[in-house]
């Protein structure tokens, strides 16, 4: 039996964790809502109680996953002959892979521990670029041509944050690039305020705070308040792809439960011209 890797991590790299196990489980289903085999994989590979920590499976993660993927495709369609997608927050997703497009230049951007683990359980790939630092580090800007016209996604990350920071993270973004696509996911505030408080997810796995909650019915006010930055969609968890959650379908369509306790996904675009250098 090959041997297992143990991770040593903790507070938010832990969380790289998380989406992987629910990304993994979802392919015992009959029809996965995301083709991810190496997930699957990796969680053979890794040494973690999984569902002891993180408790059962759900959609959550792979509906998320499933959505950002089929936005990458539509920018594919388009992106012409140098596209690149910069990943804030990689963890160990796997979407280069899924999507499978050796135009791509990948950039991935992550904390020193989660690239480490980038490194040691997943290919290597010719196109993959890691950059090891916070996604508040403008370190990572300096690394992608400044007439790129990348795609951008932070899942799973800008909830960690203060509101400042997402601002002032986003605010380059659309100051630098020019037609980008910006992918994110956010928490509503109710939520974020539990996590504040001690939100434990099962006995045994207490989440780290998150700080940014952001209601799903304004995320267009917030984008728009980043001069540069458009507001394009936004769905719920129900919205995306509702045959795998028909409950939270329903529910996202009463407003109060909407509004207060629905966590969401925001697509966005630059129309900024690029800072001259």
């Amino acid at each position: 039996m090959p041997e297992t890797f143990q991770p040593n991590l903790d507070g938010v790299p832990e969380t790289l964790l998380w989406p992987l196990w629910h990304r993994a489980a979802e392919q015992k289903r009959a029809n996965p809502v995301v083709d991810d085999p190496l997930a699957a994989k990796l969680v053979s590979e890794i040494d973690y109680d999984f569902r002891g920590k993180f408790g059962p499976p759900n959609a959550m993660h792979p509906v998320r996953a499933a959505l950002c993927d089929q936005l990458v495709r539509e920018y594919l369609d388009t992106a012409g002959p140098n596209p690149t997608v910069i990943a804030l927050g990689d963890g160990l997703e796997t979407q280069q892979w899924r999507v499978s497009d050796d135009r791509v230049r990948w950039i991935s951007v992550d904390l020193p521990e989660a690239i480490e683990c980038r490194r040691r359980l997943l290919p290597k790939h010719p196109q993959a670029e890691l950059i090891a630092c916070s996604a508040l580090d403008p370190a990572w800007l300096d690394a992608v041509p400044r007439d790129s016209k990348p795609f951008i996604s932070a899942a799973g990350l800008l909830m960690y944050f203060e509101e400042r920071d997402t601002i002032n993270l986003l605010t380059p973004i659309a100051d630098v690039f020019r037609d980008a696509h910006v992918f994110f996911d956010t928490i509503p505030p109710a939520f974020s305020n539990r996590t504040r408080r001690g939100f434990h997810v099962t006995p045994t796995y207490r989440a780290p705070p998150m700080p940014w909650g952001l209601s799903i019915d304004d995320a267009s006010e917030f984008v728009t308040t980043i001069s540069g930055l458009q507001y394009r969609q936004s769905w719920t968890y129900g919205d995306a792809i509702p045959a795998r959650t028909p409950v939270l379908a329903a529910l996202s369509k009463i407003g109060w439960i909407r509004r207060r306790l629905a966590p969401g996904m925001v697509y966005a675009r630059t129309t900024a011209r690029a800072f001259a250098h």
